[in-house]
């Protein structure tokens, strides 16, 4: 049976994004068990783009909400990695007010 749920590799179609400079947000929960945050890190601080370099020498830095940790974020460029702590796959779910200061934040070009 082929119920076209299948996994296809992106990572070209992020670096392309990258380089024409739209802004991209990846996000995870850290509980979320189905794309975890360790995997989705690796492959960001791994993405072929001219930015790379300066990507992954940035360190990961909290980012608050309400003076609480809502958990750590890196960013260079166009490119944002925040992960949303205590979150799981549904990270708007779980956390909806971290969620939307970072979603606020990020359409605003603020830093998280």
């Amino acid at each position: 049976m082929n119920n076209l749920d299948m996994y296809h590799q992106t990572q070209t179609y992020v670096a392309t994004l990258l380089e024409h400079g739209i802004c991209i947000l990846l996000y995870v929960g850290t509980y979320n068990f189905v794309c975890n945050w360790v995997g989705n890190e690796a492959w960001t601080l791994a993405l072929d783009w001219s930015g790379k370099e300066d990507y992954v020498q940035e360190p990961l830095h909290e980012w608050l909400v309400d003076g609480k940790k809502a958990d750590l974020t890196r960013s260079s460029g166009p490119f944002t990695f925040a992960m949303v702590e205590a979150a799981g796959h549904l990270v708007l779910y779980d956390k909806p007010k971290e969620s939307l200061e970072m979603l606020n934040r990020w359409l605003a070009g603020v830093a998280l």
